[in-house]
């Protein structure tokens, strides 16, 4: 249920930010979790969902974000994210992704089905070699 939610509230904040912006179409996606299901799988679906790429967070520590996990594969570009762990940092557990809106346009759903269809013949060459 809360990912659902949390990818309305992307999706939202995507749709509400202008892509021609002075400031650059930005939007940081933050979470209080270290849950793969509330992170890299949200950010995964916006990426599917609207024209946005994910950009680096500027930040210099905390880890990379997981590009695989128990058998289900992210965009590559999803290592730009950042983790953080409380037993590692020293800190809450939270992660931080930045995203770069491209343009206004929203994919339809034959985009994001062959968007997801070439992601799935990627995976497959991937395990091949």
């Amino acid at each position: 249920k809360i990912t659902n939610l949390q990818k309305e509230l992307l999706r939202a904040a995507v749709d509400l930010v202008d892509a021609d912006s002075p400031t650059g179409g930005y939007i940081v996606y933050s979470t209080c979790s270290i849950m793969v299901q509330e992170n890299e799988m949200v950010v995964d679906y916006i990426l599917n969902a609207r024209d946005v790429k994910v950009v680096p967070t500027g930040l210099d520590f905390g880890r990379e974000g997981f590009t695989n996990y128990q058998g289900k594969h992210f965009h590559h570009s999803v290592q730009n994210t950042r983790r953080f762990f409380p037993h590692v940092h020293n800190l809450d557990g939270f992660y931080v992704c930045k995203l770069k809106k491209i343009s206004n346009a929203k994919k339809s759903s034959k985009q994001q089905a062959m968007e997801q269809e070439q992601k799935q013949q990627g995976k497959k060459r991937a395990e091949r070699d």
